[in-house]
C-alpha cells in the first residue's frame, strides 16, 4: 500500500539522528542526539508487536456482560472455538479480568499442565487436555471457559454441563477490527498529537485477505510500521 509523502522530510521524518551546535566560550562542538525508536511516528514502540498479558487484557475488544450472564448458570461452560490467531485467548483474558477467583492455564503444544482450582476455570488450548484431565475437569460444578480447536459439546453435555459454543471467527467484522488496530496504536502513543492510523478501508481489505486471523493481520501491520518513515494512514 502506498504511503503519503512528507514535506520537509529531513525535518519531519529523520531516519538516523539530529545534530546541533553547542557553543562553549569560543569553541563549537557537534553532538549527536540519537533518535528514539518510532518517535518520528509519535509512538513509543511498534504497536503491532508483542504485548504483556496486562496490556493484552486492557485492549481486549470483548463484550463480557453476556458472557458473565452465561457463567452465572450452574454447571455452565463456554467454549470458544476457532483457529490459531482468531482471538480465543483474548476472550479468555477478558473474562478472567472480571473474576478475582478465576484461574487460567495455557497448555503449550506437546506439553501438559496441571489445572489450577478457580471460579471459573479458564483453559487455553483445551484440545491438548489429556483424556483423564477431561474426565476429571468436565464433571465438577465449577464453571468452565475453554479456548479450543475441538468441539467438546458432546462430552460436556454427557457430564451434565450446560454448554454455549461461540465461533470466534464470527465475532470479527471490519468495524471491530478497525477498533482493535487503532486501539493498539493509541496505546503506543508517545505524546498528544497525530499518529499513524488504520483506515476503515484498510481494515476491510485486511479482513478480506486474511479473514479473522488477527495474528496474521498484526504481523502484516508490524512490517508496515517498521518501514514507515513519517506519520501516514496505513
Amino acid at each position: 500500500m502506498e504511503q503519503k509523502s512528507c514535506d520537509l522530510h529531513q525535518i519531519l521524518c529523520p531516519t538516523i539522528d539530529h545534530r546541533r551546535l553547542i557553543r562553549s566560550d569560543d569553541t563549537m562542538a557537534i553532538s549527536t542526539i540519537p533518535m528514539l525508536p518510532f518517535s518520528h511516528l509519535n509512538l513509543r514502540r511498534n504497536p503491532f508487536g508483542e504485548l504483556t498479558t496486562e496490556e493484552w487484557t486492557a485492549l481486549a475488544d470483548v463484550d463480557v456482560v453476556p458472557l458473565l450472564q452465561l457463567l452465572s448458570v450452574p454447571r455452565s461452560v463456554i467454549q470458544f472455538i476457532g483457529g490459531k490467531g482468531y482471538g480465543k485467548t483474548t476472550h479468555l483474558l477478558a473474562i478472567r479480568s472480571q473474576f478475582e477467583s478465576a484461574s487460567y492455564v495455557h497448555i503449550p503444544e506437546g506439553e501438559s499442565r496441571s489445572i489450577p482450582a478457580g471460579w471459573p476455570v479458564l483453559i487455553d488450548e483445551a484440545q491438548r487436555l489429556t483424556r483423564w484431565q477431561r474426565i476429571r475437569i468436565f464433571r465438577p460444578l465449577v464453571p468452565l471457559v475453554l479456548a479450543t480447536h475441538s468441539d467438546f459439546s458432546r462430552a460436556l453435555r454427557g457430564a451434565g454441563r450446560e454448554v454455549t459454543t461461540i465461533e470466534v471467527e464470527d465475532r470479527t467484522n471490519s468495524e471491530r477490527l478497525h477498533r482493535i488496530l487503532n486501539a493498539r496504536i493509541d496505546a503506543a502513543r508517545r505524546s498528544p498529537g497525530e499518529t499513524p492510523t488504520v483506515s476503515h478501508a484498510t481494515a476491510q481489505k485486511l479482513l478480506n485477505e486474511f479473514g479473522p486471523d488477527i495474528r496474521r493481520i498484526l504481523h502484516v501491520l508490524y512490517g508496515r510500521i517498521q518501514r514507515l518513515d513519517c506519520i501516514a494512514e496505513l
